[in-house]
């Protein structure tokens, strides 16, 4: 993507919105700071093609509803201390969000953007909804299971990256959903999360894949194809990768706290994602050629040494928590 100064200008707000959002203790703030955030990311990935049209249009009207159904709790609830409102105020923004059973939005919007677009998308955006919904104590147990649920098996029959994200990010939401109670922790997972999709996007961007059929038509080379496979397997949480490690904090602090039936519904369908994941990956490596993609540009030498760091943290990960 050409980064002119209008797109600098419309990041620059974007970042200020979010700032707003999370460093206001006003509900007129915080919601302008999210209002501020959305009137800057529409024109920031539309462009003048038909599809990136058509999803903005899809994005504003969701994010516009979900905007006006939180303002109206907002006030009401400033009148009226409602069980019922709080419930309405904890649906708008896990809608912002696109967190199950409110997703089907999201695989509509992804196809129009491109994959800076899209990492602000799974990761600027959906930090103030966060942010807000850890300050409310609301049990989201039944949104964790509907995420988990249908994010690992959604994700089972499309071939397109974007798409494939988009159901990584709602499976995703439910581990970030469920440690809510606890800032520390999920600002953690929120952080290695953003972490692994920045340098996959990296990955895709610098050699043009969009589709996972793309590759019985151009290989990669052997370093590239690796490379490709241990990012896919650490955002997967296949040990002994960095995803691994994270996940199984999460794990772990669901079995700690005597919740056996989440416990279970996080490994049962962590293995359904590793599946696609691993699909992915093996064929990169199954159809691996030595020459390069003509529309190939560069491979980032720090892409690959996140690789391997991912490859090899997780032994230390073990050598950490002795410590303590």
């Amino acid at each position: 993507m050409f980064f002119n100064s209008s797109k600098f200008l419309f990041l620059s707000f974007m970042t200020v919105g979010v700032i707003i959002s999370v460093s206001c203790n006003s509900w007129i703030m915080v919601w302008s700071g999210m209002e501020l955030f959305l009137i800057s990311f529409i024109p920031f990935f539309c462009n003048y093609s038909f599809v990136s049209s058509e999803c903005s249009m899809k994005y504003f009207l969701v994010q516009g509803m979900s905007s006006s159904l939180f303002s109206f709790c907002v006030i009401y609830m400033l009148l009226y201390d409602s069980y019922f409102l709080k419930s309405f105020l904890c649906f708008s923004l896990l809608l912002k969000l696109g967190c199950a059973p409110f997703h089907n939005w999201v695989f509509g919007v992804v196809s129009g953007m491109n994959y800076d677009s899209l990492f602000i998308f799974f990761t600027f955006s959906s930090f103030p909804p966060l942010f807000l919904l850890s300050y409310i104590s609301y049990n989201l147990n039944i949104f964790v299971l509907f995420s988990l649920v249908f994010g690992s098996v959604g994700g089972l029959n499309h071939s397109s990256f974007s798409k494939l994200m988009g159901f990584s990010s709602v499976f995703n939401l439910g581990f970030l959903i469920y440690l809510l109670g606890l800032s520390s922790l999920w600002l953690f997972y929120f952080l290695c999360y953003s972490f692994m999709v920045f340098f996959v996007f990296c990955f895709f961007y610098s050699y043009g894949l969009n589709y996972l059929n793309q590759f019985f038509v151009g290989g990669l080379n052997l370093f590239s194809s690796i490379s490709f496979w241990i990012l896919f397997l650490s955002l997967g949480g296949i040990p002994p990768m960095f995803g691994f490690f994270v996940s199984l904090i999460v794990i772990e602090f669901s079995v700690f706290n005597n919740d056996y039936f989440v416990s279970f519904f996080l490994v049962v369908f962590s293995l359904i994602v590793m599946f696609y994941y691993i699909r992915c990956s093996l064929v990169s490596l199954v159809l691996c050629s030595f020459l390069i993609k003509w529309n190939s540009f560069f491979v980032f030498r720090w892409l690959n040494l996140f690789s391997f760091f991912s490859l090899f943290f997780f032994p230390f990960c073990f050598l950490l928590s002795g410590m303590y």
